[in-house]
């Protein structure tokens, strides 16, 4: 059915390293995000401040620092770079894949083709692999989340602390790489242990061992919460200890999305295996074996943290990254099990993907007026065509090697994902590349020039242009007294049509996002008004 289990390491990491290279060939780190964690991490590094990081030189309190330290050690040893973030994920997705194949060997020891498809199916999701290859903290909080689930299953096997001890130093370090979101995939699994895991885990040693590793991690997070919040100021205290937690369930900080948007995202992040038939027949299949321990830990691991996340008010898709390994588990597990004779190759799949080839194709026909019409180019045609030429292998493949159908879905799912980079994305560079503009603000910031931003400020020029300075931001309202009082500054707006830069006569502009941003001075700033009316 594959490769010996010693080979898919390699070309699991291969695959990867590929994905990879086709992201940083493709786009530069895209704002807000992106850009935002790359200054932070940057502005801790001149600064030299670890323990409480920085925005715009405000303490920054909306995520904790592992990411940021990884980034800052990678930098240490190779120079500040804007390869090593996204580096970050991959080898974390790459260790998600490693961690999820040992976790099926633990829960179906005498199925030996499960670890192997396990890890294949993982690297099959679009999304996954959009997010191992991006400056963000779900693949790397999915890390500690399956080293905690791996440490219960040790217990459950073997007995002992080693299998505490593990869990223990996960939630630490996972406490630290996106707060407290790691408890909510992991200790219902640990409270339902009595009803998957057996005889070990019904005893006062296991709760015991919980409480233990539990101590365990808020011990290792601690050494960094305290010394942070009192280092930190008041705001920033609050903030950590229970602003950030609580605004977040409730939807008071951002985000807020109806009850049912997970469902919604669950069926994203199960792309594109979702148009697969047997990936249905698959997962549906072994989730009715609910006899199963192995079964039912995952349905301990997948449905608490679903229902509370989509009980909590604030939702981003990315939340729930840490359930796909459990669905790519629960499908590999009943992948081997399902009859596809009569059903070999896949249709509804491969059609998709060459209609939107055949889009490509015929751009011109119908890119119209759409704001990115100026981006489609060449590129597009090649992509549309590679993308019909992988529809058509896809389902020559799924037909003559029916039994390597999780490998072929994987590899076909990056070679997507690298075409749909390198062809689509790629010519869209210019309007999420911050370079341009940051150069030229490190410039007049060299130079003397006082700058001001106009809107709120989400740190996007700061590492580009390895700004020394906190930009001064103020509203709309405010620009013309600005210049009334700093004559000789520029200010940073920003403009929904890009066509509009024509009006400025500005100092410099570039593309952004749909519109474009703008570095005007006090003569400018009357044109702008007179814009935005």
């Amino acid at each position: 059915m594959f490769a010996p289990f010693r080979t898919n390491p390699l070309l699991w990491g291969l695959s990867l390293a590929l994905v990879l290279f086709a992201s940083l060939f493709s786009r530069p780190d895209i704002p807000i995000d992106e850009t935002r964690y790359l200054s932070v991490a940057w502005e801790a590094w001149r600064g030299g401040d670890w323990l409480v990081m920085h925005m715009n030189g405000q303490p920054y309190h909306h995520k904790p620092p592992l990411l940021f330290w990884l980034i800052g050690l990678g930098w240490s040893v190779l120079g500040v770079n804007d390869w090593w973030p996204r580096a970050i994920s991959a080898i974390s997705s790459f260790a998600c894949v490693l961690l999820t194949a040992q976790i099926a060997r633990r829960l179906w020891p005498e199925r030996q083709q499960v670890p192997a498809a396990a890890g294949w199916l993982l690297l099959s999701g679009a999304y996954w692999l959009l997010f191992s290859t991006s400056v963000m903290f779900d693949v790397l909080l999915t890390v500690f989340t399956l080293l905690a689930l791996l440490g219960l299953l040790d217990v459950r096997q073997h007995g002992g602390w080693r299998g505490w001890l593990w869990c223990g130093l996960a939630f630490g370090f996972g406490v630290l790489a996106k707060g407290p979101f790691v408890l909510l995939f992991v200790v219902p699994v640990a409270v339902l242990g009595p009803w998957w895991g057996g005889e070990r885990t019904r005893g006062k040693a296991w709760w015991r061992g919980l409480i233990a590793a539990g101590a365990l991690g808020g011990a290792i997070a601690l050494l960094w919460v305290v010394p942070a919040a009192i280092l930190g100021g008041e705001e920033f205290r609050n903030a950590i200890l229970w602003r950030q937690v609580a605004g977040r369930v409730t939807g008071e900080l951002a985000h807020r999305q109806p009850a049912w948007f997970y469902i919604l995202a669950a069926f994203v992040l199960f792309l594109p295996l979702a148009l697969s038939r047997q990936a249905w027949l698959a997962g549906i299949w072994q989730a009715r074996k609910t006899t199963d321990s192995g079964t039912r830990f995952l349905i301990s691991w997948m449905l608490p943290a679903f229902v509370a996340l989509s009980l909590s008010g604030g939702k981003q898709l990315h939340y729930i990254l840490p359930l796909w390994p459990a669905m790519a588990l629960m499908l590999a597990a009943g992948w081997e099990q399902i009859e596809t004779r009569g059903h070999r190759a896949l249709v509804l799949l491969p059609l998709i993907v060459a209609g939107v080839g055949a889009a490509l194709l015929v751009f011109p026909l119908w890119v119209g007026n759409y704001w990115f019409a100026a981006y489609a180019g060449p590129s597009w045609t090649w992509g549309g065509g590679a993308l019909v030429g992988l529809a058509i292998l896809l389902v020559i493949a799924s037909w003559r090697h029916a039994d390597r159908l999780p490998a072929i879905l994987a590899t076909f799912s990056m070679a997507v994902t690298a075409v749909l980079l390198l062809a689509v994305v790629r010519p869209f560079s210019p309007t999420f590349d911050m370079t341009p503009m940051a150069t030229r603000l490190r410039q007049l910031e060299q130079q003397g020039t006082e700058l001001v931003h106009v809107s709120a400020y989400n740190d996007q020029y700061h590492f580009y242009g390895q700004l020394e300075r906190p930009l001064t931001q103020i509203g709309r309202e405010e620009l013309d007294a600005w210049f009334v009082q700093h004559p000789e500054s520029r200010a940073m707006v920003y403009l929904k049509n890009p066509a509009e830069v024509a009006k400025l006569d500005a100092d410099f502009s570039q593309p952004y996002l749909s519109g474009a941003v703008a570095l005007i001075d006090a003569r400018s700033a009357k044109l702008w008004s007179a814009v935005k009316k």
